[in-house]
């Protein structure tokens, strides 16, 4: 970028407003800055391979980038006016960037180079140490020879870069402590869940022994093995039966969400996700026949091995896919599809059920979350299906949407990388490339 401004701006100075400047000796500093840039560009590249000390290399390189472009803009300033140059201003940018890099010694440091270099170049052009080259139409002819001017200027130069840099630190600190904070805060804010999160994993197993026990009670009055029930017997029983099912189904779903958020370090393999789908699709057809819902599956073939966790993935889509069987009605359609997109597999789970209301769509990841327009016999769900297939597709660095209109449709997207490893990798790579340099 500063190589193509250098190079039209020579270029519309000198041959459409007529200004006399040295345009051979600012091709040949293009040139020069292209071959630094060059330069820079294989130091970055060679130091990204490093493996240790990654940071403080790039901290070097940093420092000799900003040396070489200060240089260079003195001798292309040198060549195009010297102090009479409006560009004399950039300084500034290289002070602001270095400011917010470095510490506050690298950055008056800097700084002081940068005047160092300015003060020299005027100091020599003004006393005839080095030839002096006039931009007309921004100054006067006389202009670097008037030492008033110089010295009244260079002053008021210092003062402004003095400033400048002081309350550029002043605001990357605050900024600094500011982020510190909001750190510090999300720390505790994830301590405070994970307490909350193995609190509620003891609680609700402790839970499920109590029920279980119920349910075994329960099962051996409904079985008639502690002897023959009556009619309106029967019907308590089996009603109280249903119930503490329900019941054990919930707590099992609450337990399997507490336990994925609380298991950060998910083991993954290669496995087959054509077989892990099949292997779902099979169950789900067998209910789909029952309320002669028309269920089409394609699975392309090129979807074939991915890295993840098989069981959490087998129940990602057994979640989507019984839901979408649950909430659609008799005669109904239910559609997967299953494709590969560059390094991702994209799944859309589509169904003719009852849809979901527009200003709900953005809660339906949430826990205990049900739709308005369920109807109360669907109510039995625990709320969680859908909260842990957010949490399985987010382990595995995935996303996922829902599109949905009311009474007509619902689709579920969501994406798997092939290799979640590289995923994570990237972050970490992007998260190392973000980091300020102290």
């Amino acid at each position: 970028m500063a190589i193509f401004f250098l190079v039209i701006a020579t270029i519309i100075f000198r041959f459409f407003f007529n200004v006399p400047i040295q345009d051979k000796d600012i091709f040949i500093l293009a040139a020069g800055l292209l071959v630094l840039n060059f330069l820079h560009y294989s130091i970055l590249k060679n130091i990204v391979k490093k493996d240790s000390k990654v940071l403080t290399w790039i901290k070097r390189e940093i420092h000799f980038q900003i040396i070489t472009d200060l240089i260079i803009l003195t001798l292309v300033l040198h060549f195009s006016g010297g102090i009479e140059n409006p560009v004399l201003i950039f300084y500034f940018f290289h002070m602001i960037i270095a400011s917010s890099i470095f510490s506050a010694k690298a950055s008056y440091f800097h700084m002081s180079f940068a005047l160092i270099l300015v003060g020299l170049l005027a100091f020599f052009e003004c006393y005839g140490i080095i030839p002096h080259y006039h931009l007309a139409c921004f100054a006067n002819n006389d202009l670097y020879q008037n030492r008033f001017f110089i010295y009244g200027a260079g002053i008021v130069y210092i003062a402004a870069s003095i400033f400048l840099v002081s309350l550029t630190r002043m605001i990357i600190s605050r900024s600094i402590k500011i982020e510190e904070t909001y750190v510090k805060t999300n720390l505790q804010l994830e301590k405070k869940d994970k307490l909350k999160n193995e609190y509620v994993l003891r609680v609700t197993h402790d839970i499920k022994g109590h029920i279980a026990a119920i349910i075994s009670c329960l099962s051996v009055l409904k079985n008639g093995i502690s002897g023959p029930l009556n009619d309106e017997q029967s019907e308590f029983i089996n009603r109280a039966y249903d119930r503490t099912q329900s019941l054990a189904d919930f707590i099992q779903d609450l337990l399997n969400l507490t336990r994925k958020r609380l298991k950060k370090d998910t083991e993954f393999e290669e496995f087959s996700l054509r077989e892990t789908i099949n292997k779902v699709v099979s169950s789900v057809q067998v209910l789909a026949k029952e309320k002669s819902i028309e269920f089409n599956a394609l699975i392309v073939n090129s979807v074939q091995n991915i890295i993840g966790d098989p069981y959490t993935i087998e129940e990602l889509y057994s979640n989507l896919l019984f839901n979408a069987v649950k909430y659609t009605p008799e005669k109904g359609r239910i559609e997967l599809l299953v494709r590969n997109i560059n390094d991702q597999v994209v799944t859309e789970i589509s169904d003719s059920g009852i849809g979901i209301p527009a200003e709900e769509i953005s809660k339906v990841f949430d826990e205990f979350y049900r739709a308005s327009n369920v109807r109360k016999d669907f109510r039995t769900g625990s709320g969680l299906g859908l909260s842990i297939v957010k949490q399985i597709v987010e382990n595995h660095k995935g996303r996922i949407l829902v599109q949905s209109e009311v009474g007509l449709w619902t689709k579920f997207v969501f994406t798997l990388p092939k290799n979640p490893k590289l995923e994570l990798q990237e972050e970490a790579a992007k998260m190392t490339s973000f980091l300020r340099i102290k």
